[in-house]
């Protein structure tokens, strides 16, 4: 493994551009040494933060006032719901920002065991190339899902406009299709819509770099845990003495402390990130029942809209779950350890690994490993056949309704 494949060095570009979104306002997040990461309370990165909150609370508290004003639905409230878990993910985002400039430096401490000999030859698990490619592919279907929707709110605004006859500008009738708790309370101003575009941004952002961050945080961790199978399974079923297995049981806990550390600060973003994609799917499933037209481009931007977040989920919980992947694969090596090779320390390494689940959790509800896939769809199978014995399939198709009451 090359000299500076380390977690931090490797996700440190994707935190810069996340940091473009306010989130994650830490200082020196490029820095090459550990020890210069910081959080500053008076820095631009926080007054910057601080800004985008603020924007996104005045617009939260204009979609209260909307609520109030009109009527709480199930389409109002998933947009109460939506700012909330936008605000909740700065909010903990914040949190992890006090805490990282101590996370990587534990972080950075633990991985100098597993980047000198004998591990360097078991390093082949290519940190940076993986967060990179995960990081795009994420975030660029995210973008595609983004410009799907906006130009499902231009279609249907235009034609709310021409079909129901308002007499307003084009422009206008955008900002009052995407922003109708807004137009109760500002009037429409050309220069507003570049404003609102980046805040939407700002709103949109974090739903789907949560996943992405925790996708990171997971790679970072299993590739220490392979580089530590690999060394178990070079000597697979070969007679080595008490201190390899004593090295190699030492390497393992303080693996274990890193995990339960980094567990500890993002469980808030792993429970709100599954609650929220669990919601969103539900809700998008309730919503196929329904009527959504039969414009090309509204189908597209729902189907695709929903089929993102499906495959967004369980990417998450495929990555996040190769910790968990290869800890039972190091239980599986020990078993083959030969009789006259087994001693104290292999039988005391063997009963940590058995003491309790080696994963990433949402604040112990559930742990991020692959049964969770099972768990998942069974609800949402459950779900999809509840609402369909409740609800009329039959407007499915019917043609879309443009005309709304503000």
């Amino acid at each position: 493994m090359p000299q500076g494949e380390t977690f931090h060095r490797a996700v440190s570009r994707v935190l810069f551009i996340t940091q473009i979104y306010g989130l994650l306002p830490v200082s020196n997040v490029r820095a090459l040494d550990v020890a210069d990461i910081r959080f500053r309370w008076r820095s631009p990165r926080i007054f910057y933060s601080l800004l985008i909150v603020i924007l996104n609370l005045s617009e939260f508290g204009a979609v209260i006032n909307y609520v109030i004003n009109v009527t709480i639905n199930f389409h109002t409230s998933s947009t109460l719901s939506l700012y909330i878990v936008c605000l909740l993910e700065h909010l903990f985002f914040w949190r992890l920002a006090i805490q990282w400039p101590r996370i990587m430096r534990t972080w950075h401490g633990v991985e100098q065991l597993f980047l000198r000999v004998p591990y360097r030859f078991y390093g082949e698990y290519k940190i940076r190339r993986r967060i990179y490619i995960v990081f795009t592919i994420v975030m660029s279907s995210a973008l595609l899902e983004h410009c799907l929707l906006l130009g499902n709110s231009f279609h249907l605004s235009n034609m709310e406009r021409t079909q129901c006859k308002i007499n307003v500008t084009y422009f206008e009738s955008i900002y009052k299709w995407e922003r109708p708790h807004l137009y109760m309370i500002l009037p429409y101003h050309f220069w507003m819509l570049p404003i609102l575009e980046w805040v939407n941004q700002t709103i949109a952002y974090p739903r789907s770099f949560t996943d992405c961050f925790i996708m990171c945080i997971g790679i970072g961790l299993a590739a220490r845990f392979h580089q530590l199978y690999r060394r178990i399974a070079a000597v697979h079923r070969k007679v080595m003495p008490a201190v390899f297995w004593t090295e190699i049981r030492e390497h393992y806990l303080a693996l274990k402390r890193l995990v339960h550390l980094l567990d500890a600060a993002i469980a808030p973003l792993v429970l709100l990130a599954f609650g929220n994609n669990m919601s969103f799917i539900c809700f998008q499933l309730f919503n196929s029942f329904k009527n959504i037209g039969v414009d090309f481009l509204v189908m597209l931007a729902f189907w695709y809209s929903l089929g993102f977040a499906v495959v967004r989920t369980l990417l998450t919980i495929f990555v996040a779950s190769s910790i968990n992947d290869y800890e039972r694969k190091i239980v599986t090596a020990l078993r083959d350890v030969p009789s006259r090779a087994w001693s104290i320390e292999v039988q005391r390494f063997s009963e940590q690994l058995g003491n309790d689940t080696t994963a990433l959790s949402g604040s112990g509800f559930f742990y991020l490993t692959r049964s969770l896939v099972l768990a998942m769809g069974t609800t949402i199978i459950t779900y999809e056949l509840m609402i369909s014995d409740v609800l009329n399939q039959g407007s499915i198709r019917q043609k879309t309704q443009y005309c709304r009451e503000y």
